[in-house]
């Protein structure tokens, strides 16, 4: 038996729980007991050593399953122990750290439902205002243009409140207001479209600048002050007038790009004279040959585009003045009962001014002045008539223009010079290209050539003037000027002209020029030209068909002459050399008489007395010339001085006074 239990039950200073109360317990008993105590203790260890051995031998399943379940209980229970430790040292500080960040997730989402909930609540009146730029966006493509403003004010109302109270407009409304005025902007954009359509009248256009005046569509930063609104109502009036000029010039632009291709065919031919003294020769030398003039086809088309032209611009900016006088002029004038109004009135009434006169310089004079001398006489009367009733109708606006129109220096008068002048200068050439044929100097063409120089130039005449200058039956004793040929009368060519062919061609060439002057004239109740302009018309008569005519003639019968007197030289006074010598002696005389007495006196007077009825001597500036040895009176004297060599006016002035005598 082994002593070391009871060892450590006896010894002292260290009682455990179970031994106790058995200590305890030995202390009551007797001696005697107390020594019978150990034989009883070995008992009963006997039977307690045999009760758990039997107990073991029927029981040892149960002790197995007891020992398994003691294991498992085990390794559950530090399980639960880690479990709980994992627990108490990292779930739960983690779960107290997301209970406290439950709230702050919380709140947003609490938040989020709590304005779900207001929409769901206002759903009626949210959806009533976004569609708002939807109705607005409908009535300004409609043309419902009060509808749209009124429910911009209403937008621009709620967002004035939500200012009042001092807290910025909700996300909906600042894009509500957005979208508001994008489509505000588009009705601004149509409305000012609606001034560039030219099929627009004043109804439409009246309604288009009153809404833009209810918009302030052209007010300043400042425009709640007072100053700012005429500068507005101007800058209004100006976006009227640049939007109608825009469709002015889409209607005019077509008829006027048919205008300027017929007036840039044409280029400018300048004849450069060179005229040398040495040899009395003239040469006639042309910058371009290339030149086109406009055929009578052509002049037609031009003259028919302009009446076109001229209508248009006269129904347009009749409408453009009378539209603006009554949607600006007529409600600034009702509305003028301050200093400042009466200051606006005459600022837009300037405004118009100004336009108009622009319009007229722009679009008419300009187009006039460049197309009007291209044009025939014949043109001008109808275009005359038409300008001078769109003159007429204007004048109701106060505009009347026709002062430039048949003023001094007006664009008609220029014209008119213009015309005469190109075709008193056509006439010319003819004569100049007969003559210089005459000569021995044609040119490419027709035209007159410097090809050959001066001192190449053949002595010889290609015809002699009996052979073409005068009429083959009269070439023995020509006609010459008489106080019976009646050089008077501006109406009538004298008869003696029909005895010599080119001069009668040449007048019939400037009677034809002056016959559309003088239809002008008639058709015109306010001639286009002046006295003035009369006396500038004989001057380019003068100079240029008197002046250039004469020049050549008379460089022609000086050749003549040179040739003639040659040749009788080289004959040693040959008869026969000596008659033909005074036979076409008399034809250069009588020529020259005719040209210089019969057909001179009578265009001047045909020009002068035929065409305007005023006298010839009457005229401001007539014989001024004459004091000049220049011009076709210089080439007078200078044939009276060749036919005073030739001896022919001595001979003439005896044929005379024999003539006479007989007559007695």
């Amino acid at each position: 038996m082994d002593p070391s239990p009871l060892v450590d039950v006896l010894r002292p200073g260290q009682p455990s729980s179970l031994s106790s109360p058995y200590l305890a317990h030995l202390t009551t008993l007797p001696l005697p007991e107390l020594t019978r105590e150990p034989v009883s203790l070995q008992t009963q260890l006997h039977h307690l050593t045999s009760s758990l051995t039997s107990f073991t031998h029927t029981s040892y399943p149960t002790f197995i399953s007891l020992h398994q379940t003691t294991t498992a209980l085990t390794s559950s229970i530090e399980s639960l122990s880690v479990s709980l430790t994992n627990l108490l040292d990292t779930s739960l500080p983690a779960l107290e750290e997301n209970t406290a960040a439950w709230k702050t997730r919380t709140d947003t989402v609490l938040r989020e439902r709590n304005k779900a909930r207001v929409v769901l609540e206002q759903h009626e009146k949210i959806r009533d205002l976004l569609d708002i730029p939807v109705l607005i966006d409908t009535c300004v493509r409609n043309g419902y243009f009060a509808e749209a403003l009124s429910l911009a004010s209403h937008v621009t109302a709620l967002a004035g409140k939500a200012h009042e109270n001092n807290s910025p407009p909700p996300a909906i409304l600042t894009s509500v207001l957005s979208e508001v005025q994008h489509s505000i902007t588009q009705m601004h954009l149509s409305l000012l479209e609606t001034l560039y359509e030219p099929n627009r009248k004043l109804p439409a256009l009246w309604k288009a600048v009153n809404f833009l005046r209810k918009m302030d569509a052209f007010a300043s930063d400042d425009s709640t002050h007072s100053k700012s609104r005429p500068h507005a109502e101007e800058h209004l009036a100006l976006a009227f007038l640049i939007g109608r000029e825009s469709c002015l010039k889409a209607i005019l632009e077509p008829i006027s790009r048919d205008i300027q291709r017929l007036v840039n065919q044409v280029t400018d031919d300048q004849v450069v004279d060179q005229t040398d003294d040495t040899v009395g020769t003239t040469q006639f030398q042309h910058k371009s040959e290339s030149t086109k003039e406009l055929d009578e086809r052509e002049k037609e088309d031009l003259a028919r585009h302009l009446k076109k032209y001229i209508d248009a611009w006269r129904e347009c900016i009749y409408d453009i003045v009378t539209q603006y006088a009554t949607i600006f002029l007529e409600r600034s004038s009702t509305h003028s009962e301050t200093t400042q109004d009466e200051d606006l009135f005459s600022r837009l009434h300037t405004l118009l001014r100004t336009y108009s006169t622009r319009a007229l310089s722009t679009h008419l004079y300009s187009i006039l002045q460049s197309s009007l001398p291209l044009l025939t006489l014949t043109h001008l009367p109808s275009l005359l008539t038409q300008l001078n009733y769109c003159s007429t109708a204007f004048s109701r606006l106060g505009l009347d223009f026709r002062s430039i129109l048949i003023g001094g220096g007006g664009l008609f008068s220029s014209a008119i010079l213009a015309i005469v002048k190109h075709d008193f200068e056509t006439a010319v050439e003819k004569w100049m290209a007969r003559v210089e044929k005459a000569r021995g100097m044609t040119g490419k063409n027709g035209l007159l050539s410097a090809s050959a120089s001066s001192n190449r130039i053949s002595a010889k005449p290609a015809e002699l003037p009996s052979k073409w200058l005068v009429l083959p039956s009269l070439v023995s004793s020509p006609p010459i000027p008489s106080s019976s040929d009646n050089i008077e009368l501006p109406h009538i060519p004298p008869h003696i002209l029909s005895s010599y062919p080119p001069l009668a061609e040449l007048t019939n060439a400037i009677l034809g020029v002056l016959n559309g002057l003088r239809l002008v004239v008639l058709r015109s109740p306010n001639t286009p030209i002046s006295a003035e302009g009369v006396s500038e018309l004989l001057l380019i008569l003068d100079e240029i068909v008197l002046g250039r005519g004469s020049r050549v003639l008379i460089n022609y019968l000086k050749l003549v002459v040179s040739f003639l007197d040659g040749d009788v030289e080289r004959s040693g006074g040959d008869v026969e050399k000596v008659r033909g010598r005074e036979r076409e002696g008399r034809v250069v005389s009588a020529v020259g008489r005719v040209f210089f007495d019969v057909f001179g006196g009578f265009v001047r007077r045909a020009l002068v007395e035929g065409v305007y009825g005023v006298r010839l001597d009457g005229l401001k500036g007539e014989g001024e010339g004459e004091e000049k040895s220049e011009g076709w009176i210089g080439r007078k004297n200078e044939f009276e001085e060749m036919c005073r060599s030739l001896g022919v006016e001595e001979s003439e002035s005896e044929e005379e006074e024999d003539e006479e005598s007989e007559k007695e």
